[in-house]
């Protein structure tokens, strides 16, 4: 590449990726059309859809880098450009194809949007004319809602942030976990309780929580830009937009006044970060990921309150709109898979719910028709199985909906809106089972969101074998329509290198049976994320069920490392069979193609094959939640009523070690009031003697009592 031409590799791992591929068939009609931009270029560029006969379908100037066509393509092959207007230099031409299983979708516009809102409150969440539904289709959810109102009246009022000015106060990591009880948990259950229960009391104790927290200086240690942490800020910029409208029958003028530009500073603060990423073309920022739909929301609930000029309030739209419209969700695709991995993709796939809730509701036009929402229950039925004990991949593998380490953070439900627009009837039973916890934590925007229209038929089926390209997951099931019965083998090979939550991990594979963790990822976050066990331990190659060469692993600081999925699928004997290709994470490799198979519901076998232009040793990892013991040339243990064996083939290492140290501990730096216990994890190594090429296989014996 020069100066002069359009990239056509990403040379940061922040960077979108370009979208439509070359000889794509694309998952959505009009597809949205995504370039790298030239380097120092900064002017217009204009985008051109062609059909076979070269006649032009479509074209737009923007300044931008994404462009979402708004007509529908008929079947059939077209081509498109992009040109940068003031030079004349053009990327060059690439063909994609729409088919009948390309789901149609029209965006929805400011316009659109902005002529829908009605006139009364609520109008956020839900309005006056929906609350029966709800009321009649949500019985146990307003019981556990009644136990969140009163256990807001337990906690009273939060004491506002110190950690900024006292180091004896409550530290950051500890205060923002504690707000959220009362910010994303209390404040919007008394809100919602207030109009749903019609609770005056509840109403009154959300109004002066509400105000309580306005009253802390929104630039200070609860702002999204401040240089203390931006998690208060995140939980305030999350809430307030839908507080705001559920409480403003109840608040005077002024008061409405007073939040609303609270809400609004917050906005700001969103479109700020959002600007100052150009994210757009950066989107590989995970909090900053959350922020649109925050921006869209305050738009919308103070629009005709004359706050905000409304030319501001249809820009912080337009905003949110470019980014839905277009790249969102970075971090998945079409075949609903999230890169970061489920624990994070629960969370991140419950923030928007309210603001694509309003738009569908102001607009008719419903975001959730698009292809990643669809298949988002898909993923979450391979991935999210609420028996399992944990979750890999990624960061937070280890924690499930109860954990006291992130309440909520893996979403309690992270099926609700999700089971209802896939019409796939094992999401609707995961959903219904997850409804009604004791309390909710996290997410209580979406609980009472009113109900979407059932899928059309497009989302993919649930099968033993599937895989998951855009994300970068295979999962194979011996059966998965015996959950209890089921060995079940995932791995990750990942377009999106390491770097944010995801490892360096490429390559890895996860082993259950009936929901018990037999060979799993290993590490913590500790204390908080960034620690020195979180940094120097789970995020290396070696704490992973892949292999080091010469001992050294992926590196966690390259997008570049990266991994392909070459097939995944039956055999004709029924044997469930995934082959990648890791051979980028590897650069002192020149290949490393490993095959999963499940081979019956006892079974499993993991074929590695390696070559080097130089002989080197391989290092082959696995990890354990149980002790494992020396057993023949492998190991095998025993966990909960599963017994596994673990035998590599005969002569292929040379040595093997059992340990349960990490080689950064668990607390390492952490003063001791603040350090931390959490389960024990057991690591195994295999090591080989020094070949240009090694055919490694190691065979899974599982046995249930």
């Amino acid at each position: 590449m020069t100066q002069d031409s359009f990239p056509l590799e990403r040379t940061s791992g922040m960077q979108v990726f370009p979208f439509p591929h070359d000889g794509m068939q694309v998952p959505e009609n009009p597809p949205v059309l995504i370039w790298l931009p030239l380097p120092s270029y900064r002017n217009s560029y204009r985008c051109t859809v062609t059909d076979t006969s070269e006649a032009v379908i479509y074209t737009c100037e923007t300044t931008g880098n994404t462009v979402f066509p708004d007509l529908l393509l008929e079947n059939g092959t077209y081509y498109w450009d992009v040109e940068a207007v003031e030079t004349g230099i053009r990327r060059g031409r690439q063909r994609f194809t729409v088919a009948d299983d390309s789901v149609p979708f029209l965006r929805p516009t400011v316009d659109e949007i902005l002529a829908g809102i009605p006139g009364k409150r609520p109008r956020h969440l839900f309005t006056e004319d929906e609350v029966p539904a709800i009321l009649d289709s949500r019985p146990e959810e307003l019981n556990t809602l009644r136990r969140n109102i009163d256990q807001a009246y337990t906690d009273g009022l939060p004491q506002r942030p110190m950690f900024h000015r006292d180091d004896t106060a409550l530290p950051y990591r500890e205060y923002f976990g504690r707000f959220r009880d009362y910010c994303d948990r209390n404040l919007i259950a008394c809100a919602l309780g207030y109009h749903l229960l019609n609770d005056e009391k509840a109403g009154q104790f959300a109004k002066n929580l509400f105000l309580h927290i306005c009253d802390w200086n929104p630039s200070g240690p609860c702002s999204l830009c401040g240089p203390w942490g931006d998690e208060v800020g995140l939980s305030c910029a999350r809430c307030f937009p839908a507080v705001f409208d559920l409480l403003y029958p109840l608040m005077t003028d002024k008061e409405r006044r007073y939040t609303g530009e609270t809400v609004a500073m917050y906005a700001a603060q969103c479109e700020h970060r959002l600007t100052a990423l150009n994210y757009t073309e950066n989107p590989g920022s995970s909090h900053a990921g959350r922020l649109p739909a925050y921006l869209g929301e305050a738009a919308l609930t103070l629009w005709g309150t004359g706050i905000v000029p409304e030319e501001t309030l249809k820009r912080w739209l337009n905003s949110a709109l470019t980014i839905y419209n277009g790249l969102f969700p970075y971090y998945g695709g079409a075949d609903g898979s999230w890169a970061e991995g489920t624990f994070y993709s629960t969370s991140y796939t419950k923030w928007y719910l309210p603001f694509f809730s309003a738009v569908a509701r102001y607009s008719g036009r419903n975001y959730l028709e698009r292809p990643f929402y669809r298949n988002y229950a898909r993923y979450l039925l391979h991935f999210a199985q609420p028996h399992c004990e944990i979750h890999p991949f990624g960061d937070g593998y280890w924690c499930t909906p109860e954990s006291i380490e992130w309440p909520g953070f893996f979403a309690q439900n992270p099926f609700r809106i999700y089971a209802e627009i896939s019409a796939l009837p094992e999401a609707a039973a995961c959903e219904r089972s997850l409804a009604s916890p004791e309390l909710f934590q996290l997410h209580l925007l979406d609980v009472f969101l009113p109900v979407f229209p059932s899928s059309d038929g497009r989302t993919l089926p649930i099968t033993d074998t599937d895989a998951f390209p855009d994300g970068g997951f295979v999962s194979l099931h011996s059966d998965h329509t015996s959950p209890d019965d089921d060995l079940h083998l995932m791995a990750r090979a990942s377009r999106f290198g390491p770097g944010s939550h995801r490892h360096p991990d490429n390559g890895s594979f996860a082993l259950f049976c009936g929901g018990t963790a037999l060979l799993t990822p290993s590490g913590y976050f500790g204390r908080a994320y960034g620690t020195a066990h979180h940094m120097n331990w789970l995020n290396t190659t070696k704490a992973h069920n892949a292999v080091l060469i010469d001992g050294i692993g992926q590196n966690y600081r390259n997008f570049r490392h990266t991994g392909k999925i070459l097939s995944c699928g039956t055999d004709t004997d029924g044997t469930r069979t995934a082959v990648l290709d890791l051979t980028a994470s590897y650069p002192m490799l020149n290949s490393w193609i490993r095959t999963l198979r499940i081979c019956d519901k006892n079974t499993a076998v993991i074929e590695d094959s390696i070559t080097a232009d130089h002989p080197v040793t391989v290092t082959y990892a696995l990890h354990t939640l149980s002790e494992p013991e020396a057993w023949e040339d492998g190991f095998r243990l025993r966990r909960g009523s599963c017994e596994m064996t673990v035998s590599p083939a005969d002569g292929q290492f040379i040595s093997r070690t059992i340990t349960d140290r990490y080689d950064v501990d668990l607390n390492e730096g952490i003063p001791e009031k603040f350090r931390v216990t959490m389960p024990q994890q057991y690591h195994v190594y295999f090591d080989t003697e020094k070949r240009k090429s090694h055919r490694l296989s190691v065979t899974v014996q599982v046995y249930r009592d």
